[in-house]
């Protein structure tokens, strides 16, 4: 970021201002970097979980993305379907993914190598309650004045 001039105005009564921003520079930064990581953790509340394995994936991209202005909502390879809230098939067969009990007794689902998906219009089911669709938007609707805030605080006001 190029370092900010001082700003130079002049009122309409003839009154001279010069506001010098030198400082704020790092107090910008230091904003973006705490909103971006905040609002990275008012999400995950209402991110689906199964095995943890997305809120991880996509806390680990945004974390590394913070300061710059980007959060990551929904890592893949399976958080854009689940972000959307519907149901994938594949285009080829309309069928869903097939059930697989690994060795181990576990139960995972896979769609056949390759599968092209396209969303139904049938919502998914989340398990983990409070979890929904569109979780960036969930998050914004109940935390942005405490983004603003924050950020504000941060700023000096």
């Amino acid at each position: 970021m190029a370092e900010l001039k001082p700003i130079r105005m002049t009122g309409p009564n003839g009154t001279e201002v010069r506001l010098t921003v030198s400082g704020l520079n790092a107090d910008l930064k230091q904003a973006q970097y705490w909103l971006d990581n905040q609002v990275m953790t008012d999400m995950i509340p209402y991110m689906p979980m199964d095995t943890g394995t997305l809120i991880q994936n996509t806390v680990s991209r945004s974390r590394a993305l913070a300061g710059s202005g980007l959060v990551c909502a929904a890592a893949p390879p399976y958080g854009r379907y689940l972000y959307e809230g519907k149901v994938m098939v594949d285009s080829e067969t309309g069928k869903g993914a097939r059930r697989i009990m690994l060795p181990t007794g576990e139960i995972i689902y896979r769609h056949r190598k390759g599968a092209r998906l396209v969303a139904t219009d049938r919502p998914l089911t989340f398990q983990r309650p409070g979890a929904e669709a569109h979780w960036f938007e969930a998050a914004r609707r109940d935390h942005f004045e405490q983004w603003v805030e924050g950020v504000q605080k941060i700023l000096g006001g």
